[in-house]
């Protein structure tokens, strides 16, 4: 970490410790690493050359300001710069002429804001000079008070982030638990090349090895960490933002990796605490919105609610339930290492790059439904995109889980949610039974809508424990695969060859297991019925359990 002899002030050094943060700037860059040995304050227009002395900030309260006239003020700035002082800091706005004056005479001139207290900046310009480390532990306290007001006033992730990017002049980055930016702002004169930046950011792996894990980044003793980036000499600053038992999130003051001080650790340590009050507020508001999507679900679902109670909670919702929806059903095959949290967390992450909105909720701890709204009555597409990308994440973030799935849809109008709510769930458990590993949609069920209600009847598990029954016992006694060759057999429409390549096996080997099959059924599948029969009650067996 860079470290500047703590006896040497620069202007930019009261800009970033001292002054007001919305102080303007005129003058020359070069200006701006000026030594300010000292400050004075200004108390009257005579004897200019007794007051002050070379290095001098000079402080001109407003009253000074307002006696005299743009012209002497600018004879006044002229011999102030024949002094060589440091810089001239006002408290009121300037004419173009003195600004125009200020850039000729190659001079610094600072102007806080109106608001602004004389005594104030003076203490804090004076205090920055006897004791640097002391008025930048100040000026990091400043700055989490300032966040924090911020935060309460609802301003967001962005102004605070671009504010703390003014005050220390690096590249700001706030991340969600994912690795995702929420925020970034840049300096104007920035010269880090972004692209490669972002791209390194967002790889967990390039964190410290105790941020990896969001637990133990919050249980951590240290509280901010310094890297050497895989990009030539650049460094970071990187705290987790916690809050409750873990990190929810990650803030980073990226720069050149020698000009990293004391001032950044203290922005991105004090800056990590606003941020988690921010999180924490953003929060209660999502689980907020989440129970009133609960309530409004469940109620609407069940059928129990009382209409005008509906009605009350669909204007609360933020979301236009008139427009025709399509319903998705999710959970873990059984048994399952992940929650039904973690779950919902993933299809919210994915809905939030997703082209339309959605109500999301973990239904009666059993399963997440997703009730997507749609562009018209037509546009399932939408919905059939939404499931493929779910499935997608889910096998990159859980390899090691299977989901079940099932979608439905399009439901018009709000009394039809009920009605394909119930045909997602079925689309879901038939998935599951199958060990179906993808999207199950309703519509394509086709012959299974109607053997599923017919499974349990005693007559049908008995004609089914008939026709099966022996090619499982067979199956199981001599380690074949009978079953599984039928099934290929009529997946592949009868077509010998097509079947035989499915199963990586000879013509002849296939056409000898036909033979056993009818044997052992007593179903000849040359004749329609027979063969109808056999593939019914073929299906029938994969429904079971």
């Amino acid at each position: 970490m860079n470290e500047q002899p703590l006896n040497q002030i620069t202007i930019s050094d009261l800009l970033r410790l001292a002054l007001p943060l919305n102080t303007a700037v005129m003058g020359g860059a070069e200006q701006a690493r000026r030594t300010v040995e000292w400050v004075v304050l200004l108390t009257s227009w005579g004897a200019i050359e007794e007051q002050v002395q070379l290095n001098d900030l000079v402080l001109i309260p407003p009253s000074l300001q307002t006696e005299i006239s743009d012209a002497t003020f600018k004879q006044k700035l002229a011999l102030m710069a024949e002094i060589n002082v440091a810089g001239l800091l006002l408290f009121k706005p300037i004419s173009d002429d003195i600004g125009e004056q200020t850039n000729r005479l190659n001079t610094q001139l600072l102007i806080v804001p109106t608001n602004s207290s004389v005594r104030e900046v003076n203490r804090a310009v004076a205090g920055l000079l006897v004791d640097r480390q002391s008025a930048t532990s100040e000026r990091g306290m400043q700055l989490y008070r300032t966040l924090s007001e911020m935060s309460r006033e609802d301003q967001g992730l962005d102004a605070m982030t671009e504010l703390i990017t003014k005050l220390t002049g690096k590249i700001v980055v706030v991340q969600d638990k994912r690795m995702e930016i929420q925020a970034i702002a840049i300096p104007q004169n920035n010269e880090i090349t972004l692209e490669p930046l972002r791209e390194m950011l967002q790889q967990r792996d390039e964190l410290p090895p105790v941020l990896r894990n969001r637990k133990a980044a919050a249980h951590a003793r240290q509280s901010h960490w310094q890297q050497f980036l895989p990009i030539e000499n650049v460094g970071r600053l990187v705290s987790p933002i916690i809050s409750g038992d873990r990190a929810r999130g990650y803030l980073s003051v990226i720069g050149p990796a020698d000009q990293l001080d004391l001032l950044d650790k203290l922005a991105v340590e004090h800056g990590a605490a606003a941020y988690a009050l921010e999180m924490a507020k953003a929060k209660a508001i999502s689980e907020a919105k989440k129970a009133l999507r609960g309530d409004f679900l469940e109620g609407l679902l069940a059928g129990t609610m009382p209409r005008k109670e509906i009605e009350r909670l669909e204007g609360r919702l933020d979301h236009n339930t008139s427009q025709p929806h399509a319903v998705i059903a999710l959970r873990w095959a059984a048994p399952s290492a992940y929650s039904l949290r973690r779950l919902e967390t993933t299809v919210n992450w994915v809905l939030n790059n997703h082209s339309r909105s959605a109500l999301v909720h973990v239904y009666g701890d059993k399963h997440v439904c997703v009730f997507q709204q749609l562009k018209h009555a037509e546009d399932m597409e939408t919905a059939h995109e939404l499931g493929r990308r779910i499935v997608e994440q889910v096998n990159t973030e859980f390899p090691d889980g299977r989901l079940v799935a099932g979608l439905s849809g399009p439901a018009p109008t709000l009394s039809e949610w009920p009605q394909t709510y119930d045909e997602a769930l079925q689309a879901m458990q038939l998935g599951d039974r199958l060990q179906l590993k993808r999207v199950v949609k309703f519509s394509s069920l086709g012959v299974y809508q109607l053997l599923v209600q017919l499974e349990e009847i005693p007559v049908v598990r008995r004609f089914t424990d008939q026709v099966i029954g022996p090619l499982v016992a067979y199956d199981e006694q001599h380690k074949s695969s009978l079953v599984k060759t039928i099934d290929a057999y009529f997946d592949h429409h009868g077509n010998i060859s097509q079947t035989a390549e499915s199963l990586f096996i000879h013509r002849n080997t296939l056409l000898y297991r036909l033979e056993r099959i009818q044997e052992l059924t007593g179903h000849d599948l040359n004749q329609a019925n027979m063969r109808l029969a056999l593939h019914l009650s073929l299906k029938l067996w994969q429904l079971r359990p």
